[in-house]
C-alpha cells in the first residue's frame, strides 16, 4: 500500500485494516436490530472484524501469514478483557514481540530459522581447500554461522537488525573466537558483499530483487550468492538443491 509516495510498514497496513473492519463491526452492532430480532452473536461479530481486517490486508499487499495473525487479534483482544488482564501487560507482549520480529513490521521479512538439513548442505557448498569469508544476512539466532564455524575453518560473519535475535546470535558467537566468527547489528543494505566468498540468505520474496541487483553489482568473480526458498524473478538461479528435510527445501544458487 503506497500513500504520497511511500509504501507504508506492515504493521501499519495491518493496523489500518483492523480499524476498517472495527467501523465495520460497530455499524453491523447499531444496524442489526433494525434487520432482524435475533440477537448477533459476539463470535459471529469477532470473527466478521478477523477475516475482513485479514482478507483487506491481503488485498493492500499483506504476505498470507498475516491473515491468521489478523483473524485472531479480536479474538485475544476479547478474550484479554474479560479476564481483566492488566493493561501494561499489552506493552509487554507488543514489546517483545517487536524486538523479536522487528525485520516483519519495517522490512516484510519474518524471522526464518534454518535448520541442520540446511546447515549441513550449505558446508558442502563451501569452498574446499583454501580460506573464505561467509556472510549471513539476517543471521537471526546465529544457528547457521555457529554450525558452520564448528566445522570449517572459514571466516564466518552475520549481520542482524532484530533486537533481540541480534543480542542472542551476539552471544553465541562470544564461544569462537572473533578473528573466526563475529555478529554485528547493521542493515544489510549497508554492507559491502564484494569481501565474501559465499553470500547467504533467507529473507522473504519482498527484499529479494533488490538484494540481487546489489550482490550483482558488488561480488567478485567466482563467488556464490545462495537463497534459500526464495527465487529472484527474471533471474533464475544457477543451480537449485532441493535438500531432504520435511519442507523439501530449496537452495537457489547463483555464481557470479
Amino acid at each position: 500500500m503506497v500513500i504520497l509516495g511511500r509504501k507504508l510498514p506492515p504493521l501499519v497496513i495491518a493496523g489500518l485494516c483492523q480499524v476498517v473492519a472495527g467501523i465495520g463491526s460497530a455499524s453491523a452492532v447499531i444496524g442489526w436490530p433494525s434487520l432482524t430480532a435475533a440477537p448477533l452473536s459476539a463470535l459471529g461479530l469477532l470473527s466478521f472484524q478477523g477475516l475482513a481486517a485479514g482478507f483487506l490486508g491481503l488485498s493492500m499487499g499483506l504476505a498470507s501469514w498475516w491473515l491468521p495473525l489478523q483473524i485472531a487479534l479480536p479474538f485475544a483482544l476479547a478474550s484479554s478483557l474479560l479476564l481483566e488482564v492488566p493493561a501494561w501487560s499489552y506493552l509487554a507482549v507488543f514489546t517483545i514481540l517487536l524486538l523479536v520480529f522487528w525485520n516483519a513490521a519495517g522490512e516484510r521479512v519474518p524471522l526464518y530459522l534454518s535448520n541442520a538439513t540446511t546447515c549441513r548442505a550449505l558446508g558442502d557448498l563451501l569452498p574446499q581447500g583454501r580460506s573464505f569469508a561467509f556472510i549471513d544476512l539476517g543471521c537471526g539466532l546465529g544457528g547457521v554461522l555457529t554450525r558452520l564455524a564448528k566445522n570449517r575453518k572459514g571466516r564466518f560473519f552475520g549481520i542482524e537488525t532484530a533486537p533481540l535475535p541480534f543480542v542472542f546470535s551476539w552471544l553465541r558467537a562470544l564461544l569462537f573466537d572473533r578473528k573466526r566468527l563475529a555478529i554485528y547489528r547493521a542493515s544489510l543494505w549497508d554492507q559491502d558483499l564484494s569481501q565474501f566468498d559465499v553470500v547467504y540468505c533467507f529473507l522473504s520474496p519482498e527484499p529479494m530483487p533488490t538484494l540481487f541487483e546489489k550482490a550483482k553489482a558488488e561480488m567478485k568473480p567466482g563467488s556464490l550468492f545462495i537463497s534459500n526458498s526464495f527465487r529472484v524473478p527474471d533471474y533464475p538461479a544457477d543451480k537449485i538443491l532441493t535438500l531432504g528435510d520435511r519442507r523439501a527445501t530449496q537452495l537457489h544458487i547463483w555464481r557470479f
